[in-house]
């Protein structure tokens, strides 16, 4: 007597088959990434790595119900959820003065125009970034996930969009924040008022 799954016949493949079952592997593996996005939100290494360290803890309490995700894809986008849930809330408890008095403390020593050049474009980013977080905050969350090279369906699951609408994001964000970023645009403004 043969059973449906004996002989030569293909093997069910398991959709998490690439998936690290115990939480240390699967934390390890995305670690980094969630880091450098909690950076980007943050501002500070440190903060980082609180958000990301109290994730985990959370995510790995809510472990069970992760690898309930019917594939790899869910469950990356399931434990993404949590991450950003923990960067959001602490965006939303650290003060206005307490960032700015970190920055205030905060010595750079620029020893030629290139490296001051460099740290003008990064506070140009970091500014531009702001104003499109105010202005279309779903944008700004769509082209940090790209640059952290996250394709579109990744963030689709992530935010619980379509990976086209994700697309179409990434592209109105980017040209927001090229806007933003033109020197000339000050210059074109002032002709048109």
């Amino acid at each position: 007597m043969t059973t449906p799954f004996s002989g030569n016949e293909q093997e069910l493949s398991d959709p998490l088959g690439e998936l690290p079952l115990d939480f240390t592997g699967f934390f390890l593996e995305e670690h980094t990434k969630w880091l450098i996005y909690a950076k980007s939100r943050l501002g500070n290494r440190q903060d980082a790595e609180d958000a990301v360290q109290d994730a985990g803890a959370t995510l790995y309490a809510k472990w069970h119900t992760a690898l309930r995700c019917p594939d790899l894809l869910a469950v990356r986008a399931f434990a993404w959820k949590v991450v950003r849930d923990r960067v959001i809330d602490l965006l939303r408890t650290r003060s206005r003065r307490a960032k700015v008095e970190r920055f205030a403390r905060q010595e750079v020593e620029v020893t030629s125009e290139e490296e001051l050049n460099r740290l003008v474009e990064r506070e140009a980013l970091t500014w531009a970034m702001g104003e499109l977080t105010k202005v279309r905050p779903i944008h700004a969350e769509v082209v940090r996930l790209r640059q952290l090279r996250m394709d579109y369906a990744q963030i689709g699951a992530v935010l619980d969009i379509a990976p086209s609408t994700a697309k179409t994001y990434y592209s109105l964000g980017w040209h927001h924040l090229q806007y933003l970023l033109d020197p000339q645009r000050d210059q074109q403004e002032g002709h048109l008022t």
